[in-house]
């Protein structure tokens, strides 16, 4: 469900501010069921050397027809995955995932992009806790057109 002119970004999803583990984050748990979901999933639970050795989830997913997601998830500060190099449509999809079948609640997610990051904006943009991969991805897109002034 990609549009034409989707670009690959970074995008970042994370806990509200106010309840940083709202998630319930359990980094095993999470690669379990990326496993029991997606046709092909790698992922290990490894040591992050600069964070005084925090775990962290390193991991790679590919569905039945093809689209990669490759990112990290964390309990540093706050419940938090990363999509790297992904589309607003295939994050979208992720996503619509994750919300519905792993959160304890569809409207705990927040997200930022590299994009706004690298600008130095650090608003929290809040994910809608109901639609479908499309009204996801169309927020996501929104939010990049907003970051980068178009």
């Amino acid at each position: 469900m990609t549009h034409d002119d989707d670009r690959r970004v970074t995008f970042l999803f994370y806990a509200p501010q106010r309840a940083p583990h709202a998630w319930g984050l359990d980094l095993p748990r999470l690669g379990e069921a990326m496993r029991g979901t997606y046709t092909e999933v790698r992922y290990k639970v490894r040591r992050d050397a600069t964070r005084h050795g925090e775990p962290y989830l390193s991991f790679w997913v590919a569905t039945d027809d093809g689209v990669e997601y490759e990112g990290t998830a964390t309990v540093h500060g706050r419940d938090c995955i990363t999509l790297v190099d992904a589309t607003a449509g295939d994050a979208g999809r992720f996503l619509t995932w994750f919300r519905d079948t792993y959160l304890p609640s569809p409207d705990l997610i927040r997200f930022s992009s590299g994009n706004a990051v690298e600008r130095g904006i650090d608003s929290d943009w809040r994910l809608p806790a109901e639609g479908d991969q499309a009204r996801l991805a169309d927020e996501l897109r929104h939010h990049l057109a907003v970051v980068d002034g178009v």
